[in-house]
């Protein structure tokens, strides 16, 4: 018999294996320290990826784009503040690895109260490559 093995492109297994992983791995405490603290959550319809930026960062200081099955997160200096205490000097970037293609899934961004939150869907594709992501109010 010729038995074909059933592809489930959300395999929890993986996904598990993928959030154990990212929990227990020294180097993401390490950059949670120099950079911002980035935490995952998984609900029934949806990953989230929350990072802790700070009240001073502005949406339009922050980038998020997708390449294949990772999302970066960039913060960038703000040069036009004017409390260089509270601002950021350098560039701060984030990598994110997921076990599944992103680019191709519907992903929202919200920034509220210094804390930016991406959403990716579970179900669902889009027809096009999801590079820059936009963060809404």
């Amino acid at each position: 018999m010729n038995m074909k093995k059933c592809s489930n492109p959300m395999n929890i297994d993986g996904i598990e294996e993928w959030m154990t992983q990212f929990f227990t791995d020294p180097f993401t405490t390490l950059l949670d320290e120099h950079t911002f603290r980035v935490d995952l959550f998984e609900t029934s319809e949806e990953y989230i990826i929350e990072a802790e930026l700070g009240e001073k960062i502005k949406k339009e200081n922050i980038q998020i784009t997708t390449c294949n099955e990772k999302i970066k997160i960039l913060v960038c200096p703000d040069n036009n503040n004017q409390d260089k205490e509270q601002s950021i000097n350098d560039e701060l970037s984030r990598n994110i690895k997921f076990p599944f293609i992103v680019e191709e899934k519907v992903i929202k961004a919200t920034l509220v109260n210094g804390i930016l939150e991406i959403k990716i869907c579970k179900d669902g594709q889009l027809n096009h490559k999801n590079i820059k992501i936009t963060i809404n109010s």
